[in-house]
This record gives structure tokens, C-alpha cells and sequence, in this order.
């Protein structure tokens, strides 16, 4: 049985071991395994996105993560000194991460809507445990009356999402990012919530036994 949570800073003391533990596989993901040169200590990785207004989605079983999504309103800033931070994407197309392009977004203006959320930090174990991620993120904005969820990932994603009911689209054009094709998509959900099968997917027994890397 697949257990779904979204941690918000509300209830985040509550899921403290779980969320720690999904901060260690993004460690071992991004950093050890991708070879992405981002901020971390010697067990885990965080940045400058992982604050107040950050939203952990985690699918747990037997007591280990499954999949983990990092969520972000597009409305969120906070400052660091002189220095002010958004939401990744936004802060890529104003320069400020290297190695991101500042165009991933095309002719479209970064957005600021709270209609409009962003997923970064994406890994699931299997395909089962994505549905049950993305269905999981679909529910949770629903809720906060969120319309769109936008992301800088992996090229072909788009594809990955339609198949398990989202629709997704690519927004501008895709570029390299540490040797990779890499893209920002757009995504949006209501036939995934109406559906109702998604509940059986999330049942059914993994699909594949490699992790899917999704997002950055």
C-alpha cells in the first residue's frame, strides 16, 4: 500500500525522518549520481528552494520514500541578504543558475500566479509510484486552486506525464544542461482526477524497475 503525503511547513515536524530522508536520496541522485554540482552537506542536498513555502509531496512504503516532488508557488520570493529568490525556473530565466540557460521558457514571461505551482527535485522508483506522485501533486493543487504546474526537466518528460493522464505540452526550445537535454513543460491534470482509474494504477505492482530521474 502506497502512503501519499504532502508536507507543508504546517505539518512538516510531523514527517521530519521522512523528509530528511528524501533530501539524503536527492543527495545521492543529483549530486552522486548525476554528478550535478548543487548545494549539499555531506548526507544531504538542499538549496535555496527548500524553505517556508516549499511543499514536499513523498509516496512512502514500508517505511522508505518511493517518489518525492518538490512543489513551489510561482508567487514565492524570499531574500537572502541583498539578494531575492523566486522559484527555479523564474530565477534561471534573471541568470541567476548557472548552467541553466536563461531562455528555457521561450517568449513566455516567467509567471506569478497562484494559479500556477512549479516541480523541481522529481524521482520516483518505479512507474507505479510516479502515478501515485502525480496524482498525488493533481489532488494537493486542486486543493490551493492551482491550474498549472510548470517544470525544467528532462526532455521527453511531456510524453511520460501524458501517459499516466496529464496533459503537457514544452514550452520554448530545449537545451543542454550538464550534457543533457533538458526542457521546461507545462502540465495540467483534470482528466487524470476524472479518470477514475487512477486509484488502480496506484494499486497495480510497479512497471519498471529502474528509478525515473525526472526533474531538476
Amino acid at each position: 500500500m502506497w502512503n501519499r503525503i504532502v508536507v507543508t511547513d504546517r505539518n512538516r515536524g510531523v514527517y521530519g525522518a521522512l523528509v530528511h530522508e528524501h533530501l539524503q536520496k536527492r543527495r545521492i541522485l543529483f549530486h552522486e549520481k548525476l554528478g550535478w554540482d548543487i548545494p549539499r552537506t555531506e548526507h544531504i542536498e538542499q538549496d535555496q528552494y527548500d524553505r517556508a513555502e516549499t511543499v514536499y509531496v513523498l509516496v512512502e512504503r514500508a517505511g522508505r520514500v518511493e517518489a518525492y516532488a518538490r512543489l513551489m508557488p510561482t508567487t514565492a520570493k524570499v531574500s537572502y541578504g541583498a539578494v531575492e529568490y523566486s522559484y527555479m525556473i523564474r530565477d534561471a530565466t534573471r541568470g541567476m543558475l548557472p548552467g541553466i540557460p536563461d531562455d528555457i521558457l521561450g517568449a513566455r514571461v516567467p509567471p506569478q500566479a497562484a494559479s500556477i505551482w512549479e516541480a523541481s527535485r522529481v524521482e520516483a522508483s518505479g512507474r507505479a509510484a510516479l502515478v501515485a506522485l502525480f496524482l498525488t501533486i493533481a489532488e494537493y493543487l486542486e486543493e490551493v486552486g492551482a491550474d498549472e504546474l510548470i517544470s525544467f526537466t528532462r526532455k521527453n518528460f511531456d510524453a511520460i506525464v501524458r501517459a499516466i493522464g496529464f496533459d503537457a505540452a514544452v514550452i520554448g526550445e530545449p537545451v543542454y544542461y550538464e550534457g543533457k537535454p533538458y526542457c521546461a513543460i507545462s502540465m495540467r491534470w483534470a482528466e487524470a482526477l476524472e479518470t477514475g482509474d487512477s486509484e488502480a494504477h496506484v494499486a497495480a505492482p510497479a512497471l519498471a524497475d529502474e528509478p525515473m530521474r525526472l526533474a531538476g
